[in-house]
């Protein structure tokens, strides 16, 4: 849920998911990380969002029924070259209000991190 406070890419999720193994052990590994993103879906304190390359800022939410098989993709895990320069392509995870909720620590004179990402107003 980190990532999702920081309104991360997947790549960059994958990049910071099991740092002791490689990049092809993780994808090799990616049903077990999609698994655990379904399920904080199910229990409604993340969402995967489509970020819209179209100079509006939009995003659409992707429907739940359509992520064991986006997820599963490793293209979606990869960035692309519009992505990794400007990091407004691809699909991104985001607490929800209630994961917000549940991951809430102190932060006194600490930044929110999702304050800046235009997506997310």
């Amino acid at each position: 849920m980190v990532n999702a406070q920081e309104h991360d890419l997947l790549p960059s999720v994958l990049w910071d998911w099991r740092t002791d193994l490689d990049q092809e052990d993780k994808l090799a590994l990616l049903p077990v990380l999609a698994a655990a993103l379904v399920a904080l879906v199910d229990e409604g304190l993340i969402e995967v969002r489509r970020l819209l390359v179209d100079g509006s800022g939009s995003y659409e939410v992707v429907p739940r029924g359509q992520l064991p098989d986006l997820l599963a993709d490793q293209a979606a895990w990869e960035y692309t070259d519009h992505s990794w320069i400007h990091r407004d392509e691809g699909l991104m995870i985001v607490e929800t209000q209630a994961g917000r909720e549940l991951s809430r620590t102190a932060r006194w004179g600490v930044p929110d991190p999702q304050s800046s990402n235009p997506y997310l107003k």
